[in-house]
């Protein structure tokens, strides 16, 4: 399979996450959905990366699509929990780590400057709140939900790397110590440091 991307893109770089956690082999295709003869809108009519091609030439998307294709196509190890509670703990975790992409996208692209003023505050308050919320979640455990590392990790992992390349301004590690800890030991797994973006 083929998964179409660019390293800068946040939401790519947690599937390439998830591919190396499962030992999935995969090619890994630079595609910018923006240019001429991108092969990106003939897989997703979007036009949005990351896109998985499956072997049987099926574009997969967006990245939460993913991510469950992937999860049931090779079950161990498991990154998402089964029992009802805890998936839905992890897939919190998702939630929070992609809205904190979301609005590090946002700000770093200023997609659109007829906003109002106070509009960069607003995407800067929901990276301040989901951080609180991600620190308090962690306590002082190892890993993010229960006791072994999962797509919480992966979520909380990617999009904090995110943050400190695209607004590495923002200052939030002294505020938020557990989840600095975390954050260095995770750039540390393999599967992150293979799928470190180019520069």
């Amino acid at each position: 399979m083929k998964l179409l991307g660019v390293d800068r893109s946040p939401y790519v770089r947690k599937v390439r996450i998830v591919l190396e956690e499962k030992g999935i082999a995969y090619e890994y295709v630079q595609a910018r959905p923006s240019v001429p003869e991108s092969p990106v809108p003939q897989f997703n009519p979007l036009a949005k990366i990351p896109v998985l091609v499956t072997d049987s030439g099926k574009g997969v998307y967006d990245s939460k699509v993913i991510v469950e294709y992937l999860e049931a196509l090779k079950p161990d190890p498991g990154l998402i929990p089964q029992e009802i509670e805890a998936r839905m703990e992890v897939r919190r975790w998702e939630a929070l780590g992609d809205g904190v992409a979301d609005a590090t996208v946002l700000i770093s692209h200023d997609y659109d400057r007829r906003q109002p003023d106070d509009w960069h505050q607003r995407q800067r308050l929901k990276i301040d709140r989901a951080l609180v919320a991600m620190e308090a979640e962690l306590g002082e455990r190892e890993y993010c939900h229960g006791e072994r590392f999962s797509l919480a990790d992966i979520a909380a992992g990617y999009a904090l790397a995110y943050l400190d390349a695209a607004l590495p301004k923002i200052e939030w590690r002294n505020a938020h110590p557990r989840l600095a800890k975390l954050t260095t030991r995770l750039a540390q797994r393999e599967s992150f440091r293979r799928t470190v973006p180019a520069t």
